[in-house]
């Protein structure tokens, strides 16, 4: 299990999209926790970004939203 680093950006887009829609909370968390566990997951759909985000990955947290995940040193950062 890896430990993931929240970013202060993260936290508040977080906090700000589980007041729009609090059911999502649970879909949420659980995706975090996949992440943690297997960072390719089919379900997570993790991929490779490109241009700006280069060296930055990407993986769904539900249909309509992703999240943007940053490699250093073996630690997973969620960035937004």
């Amino acid at each position: 299990m890896r430990e993931l680093v929240w970013s202060p950006n993260f936290i508040r887009q977080l906090k700000r999209l589980v007041r729009q829609n609090p059911s999502i909370k649970q879909t949420v968390e659980q995706t975090l926790e996949r992440l943690s566990n297997d960072l390719f997951d089919p379900s997570l759909k993790t991929h490779k970004l490109k241009g700006k985000l280069a060296n930055q990955w990407s993986c769904s947290i539900d249909y309509s939203m992703t999240t943007v995940i940053a490699l250093f040193f073996s630690l997973w950062t969620i960035l937004s």
